[in-house]
Formats: C-alpha cells, structure tokens, sequence
C-alpha cells in the first residue's frame, strides 16, 4: 500500500503500483539531474557522477555554492552488497577525499563532467574554495545512501553509523520509492536519519567565526602561538605597504591579503589557513590573471619581476616555479608559515606591490 490515490480521467481513484529500479544506474541518473531530492542539497548544487578516486568511482558526489560536500551512494534492495559491502564502500571514498588537494578536486571533477567548478565565486562572504578546501581537509562530509527500500535492519546501521562518526560527517538514508499508475511516474523521498544528522552538524553552524585580525591573533597565540609574531609581521608590512586584510566567514582560522592592480582590477589573493599538522599556512591565488587578456593583466616585464623575486626567496621557489609554468593559473603549495623568516616576507609583500602597482 503506498497510501496514495490518483484520480482518473472517469472520476474513480487508483492507488499507483510499485514500479521500482531496473538497475543502480536509474537512481543515480535521477539524484543527479535533480540535486534537490537529496536531503540538505539544493537545485543549484552541481553534481558529478562516477567521480574517480583511489577506492573507485563514488556514485553521485554534490558541491553546493558554500561549497559543502555531499557523497551519495545508489544500491537497490536487491543487490547483495546492501548490508554489508556499502558500509565500507561509502567511507571507503570518503577517506579517498579527505585530505584531498582542492585543485586535485576541481581537476578530477572538469576531466569527469566537462564542466569547471567556479572556485573562485563567494556567497554570503564566504568563498567557495576556501570552504571546499577546508570541508577536503577536515572530512566534513555528508554521505548519503539512496536506495529503493528501507528496512528495520538498515535503519539501526544508520543510527549506529552517526554515533560513531565524527561531528563533521553525517550519514542519511533515503528510500525513493518510485511508483507508476498508467503514464504518470511518481518519486516520493522517505529520509531516515536526518534528524540524527542535523544533531550533530548545529554545532557546526554556530561555530561559523568572523576571523578578523585580533580574532585570527588571539586563535594563534592559543593554538598556534609559533607562528604569531610571523602573522603579525606579515600583516603589518603588508598594511603599511598599502594592501589590506579580508576575514573569512569559517569554522576555522582563514583570512587573506586581496591584491588590486592600479586600475583596481583584483588579481588575486595571498590567503591563510591553519592546516592540522603543518599549521598556518600561506596561499598564493593569482588564477584570476591567468584568465586575464594582455590589456587587463600586469605587463610581461613586471610578471617577471614578481616571479624573479618569488624565486629569490628559498621557500617560495616552488610556488615561483609553478606560477610560472602554470601562467599563474597553479596555487601550489600551501607554503607552512614557519618557513618563512622576516626578510623572506618583506620581500614576499615587496613582490606583490610591485606587481599590484604595474602599469
């Protein structure tokens, strides 16, 4: 019984029959062309099918416009990997995507889908590559198994699976069930364990931070106190020479210095993130030059001076030699803070005024 009733075009009613899955690859198709049926993601978010990892293609992966990371996995009843195999399959590419480079990320998605992810666009002041970046780094993830029937015993594997996760990922099942009744189709989501997820991810909502300069100073001198009187210093050599700090809206420390050309065409940022196991870490995002015509971009004679000088300064030869190779499209590495003495960042906050003041 699927407690509905369809009316005809006689007047009398008809409950609609179970017309199922003939195969995983229809539920999937579905979810993908319609991001809005997955719990938490919405119509705007873009999808890939069939992303590759080291663990194998991942069904369904969403990246909506904050850049929040959906993994959804698409199994019928009737396949017998159901109970057992999905269970690790699921975190199986999850891990795969913890901890992945986010240019690694964007890369694999444009060779999968033919489409860019735009990381450079922001909602609500917050970046859409910082937070893709960060939700990579941490494993924040929201892994979804979409299947065609739910049963007591999957329910109870749902339940157990978000108390043992951590607070960053949470773990939902929906039943589609999908009905038919002469030429009308009909697909009607059942969520389980939604409420157990939305739980554990309210923190997280709360724990959103405006990292302003004293904020972002007083999070290092607690948890990062090596790299303080760096940050300090960076900040004040690049505010005395005219370029100004941005906070980020984030669960973690992240800021960045924005760069402008004379003509107040934004070339790109130098940003900070705080990366467990390697600490604060500077970023160097020129891409938008990349993008940038002769006309608008900074002279031949001053990219090179800028790439010259980058690569004077032993910690940054690599990002020199990248954004050099790349057209300054590459943004790595992440460069750890520690690296860097006074003189290396005077000179870093050297190079990029003299490339923001060309022509």
């Amino acid at each position: 019984m699927s407690g509905i009733l369809i009316r005809q075009d006689d007047g009398t009613w008809l409950e609609p029959s179970d017309n199922g899955y003939a195969l995983e690859s229809e539920l999937q198709e579905i979810l993908a062309a319609h991001p809005e049926l997955i719990p938490g993601v919405s119509a705007a978010a873009k999808t890939c099918r069939e992303f590759p990892s080291d663990a194998g293609p991942a069904d369904i992966v969403v990246v909506d416009s904050l850049g929040e990371l959906t993994l959804v996995e698409c199994k019928l009843a009737s396949n017998p990997q159901i109970r057992r195999e999905v269970v690790g399959q699921m975190f199986d590419y999850a891990a795969h995507l913890w901890k992945m480079d986010v240019d690694d990320f964007a890369s694999k998605w444009r060779t999968r889908t033919s489409q860019p992810l735009i990381l450079d666009e922001e909602f609500g002041g917050i970046s859409m590559r910082e937070s893709l970046a960060r939700n990579l780094a941490d494993g924040r993830f929201r892994i979804v198994l979409a299947i065609d029937i739910i049963n007591p015993a999957m329910k109870r594997m749902i339940e157990y699976l978000n108390s043992i996760a951590g607070s960053g990922t949470s773990v939902i099942a929906v039943e589609y069930s999908r009905l038919r009744q002469g030429s009308i189709e009909i697909l009607i989501p059942h969520v389980y364990g939604q409420e157990l997820a939305e739980a554990k991810s309210a923190p997280n909502s709360r724990d959103m931070i405006d990292w302003d300069e004293d904020t972002y100073r007083s999070w290092l001198e607690e948890h990062d106190s090596r790299n303080l009187e760096r940050f300090n210093f960076f900040l004040t050599a690049a505010l005395a020479a005219g370029l100004s700090y941005r906070g980020s809206t984030a669960v973690r420390p992240a800021g960045s210095l924005p760069l402008f050309d004379k003509r107040n065409h934004r070339l790109g940022t130098v940003s900070f993130f705080y990366f467990t196991g390697q600490g604060t870490s500077v970023e160097f995002n020129l891409a938008r030059m990349s993008k940038m015509s002769d006309e608008e971009s900074p002279d031949a004679v001053s990219r090179d001076s800028f790439l010259r000088q980058l690569n004077e300064i032993p910690a940054l030869r690599e990002v020199a030699s990248n954004l050099r190779s790349s057209r300054f499209a590459s943004r790595k590495p992440n460069v750890p803070l520690s690296t860097l003495s006074q003189d290396a960042i005077q000179k870093t906050v050297d190079a990029l005024c003299s490339l923001a003041n060309s022509r």
